[in-house]
């Protein structure tokens, strides 16, 4: 089924905002539960291309003597070409997604000098599978156990019953204040927190969770956390204005400027009329 365009634009800000916290959030959980150890590692920032330059010399689709439906890909070569092995692997992967059938490929040499090209990856190199991390499986517990910050607040998105939504919040938060920490980094773990409440909608009710509690976190220095307050002021003031409350009055009680209130009234004016 075809994702509407709002729900196409919120998978394209969210694959943003994970790429730019990988290192920050995702890093230790694979480390925990994969059992992997990073020494080190270094972020990579070539882009993969996600078509390739060229097109395949020749692909169509075959009935075996078994009467199975399958696809026969040839390409062919005039001079050897050692990343040939890589291309073909590309090649499998792009057309088994879109096809979904058995793939025969076959590489036509036709270059004078002896072929040198590699025609089989080593069994490293030969993609069969990848390892599932189900977040929402995950033990509330056992995240809450450990002394990564990064690993307790994916408890957020644990096993847990919806309706201990704000208990579990209050134990990551006070497991947070608990764990070592560089001075400036509960900024970013409140940060890390909201980020990950978009995933569940629960991103007003953590705020709010938030102000209740009497926390040594600071959310006030959380970027998100301004950004939250300032679309909750948005969502109030278009509100107030359908319902004909003058700007005065809305600029007083939400302690904001009236020449605020009417941007955001026609930046909303805009957006409806596109």
């Amino acid at each position: 089924m075809p994702k509407n365009e709002k729900e196409v634009d919120k998978g394209n800000l969210y694959d943003r905002i994970f790429r730019e916290n990988v290192q920050d959030i995702f890093l230790p959980l694979i480390e925990m539960e994969l059992g992997l150890k990073f020494k080190s590692y270094k972020v990579l920032q070539e882009k993969i291309a996600k078509t390739l330059e060229r097109e395949v010399d020749f692909l169509c689709e075959i009935i075996t003597e078994d009467d199975n439906k399958e696809l026969l890909h040839i390409e062919f070569q005039t001079k050897n070409d050692g990343e040939m092995i890589y291309r073909m692997q590309e090649y499998h992967g792009l057309i088994y997604r879109k096809y979904k059938l058995p793939i025969h490929h076959v590489v036509v040499y036709l270059g004078e000098s002896k072929t040198k090209m590699v025609s089989s990856l080593s069994d490293e190199g030969v993609f069969t599978g990848f390892s599932l991390i189900c977040v929402n499986e995950l033990d509330t517990e056992r995240l809450l156990s450990k002394q990564v910050p990064e690993i307790v607040i994916m408890a957020l998105l644990s096993n847990y019953k919806k309706e201990q939504v704000e208990s579990v919040l209050r134990l990551i938060l006070n497991k947070l204040e608990k764990i070592p920490k560089s001075k400036n980094a509960s900024g970013r773990y409140i940060n890390q927190l909201l980020l990950l409440s978009k995933l569940c909608n629960l991103e007003k009710k953590i705020i709010k969770t938030l102000e209740d509690m009497p926390v040594l976190l600071d959310i006030n220095d959380s970027v998100l956390f301004k950004r939250g307050k300032l679309e909750g002021k948005t969502e109030a003031i278009i509100g107030f204005y359908k319902e004909g409350v003058a700007i005065e009055i809305i600029a007083k009680s939400l302690s904001i400027s009236e020449k605020r209130v009417l941007e955001i009234i026609d930046e909303w004016k805009n957006n409806v009329s596109k």
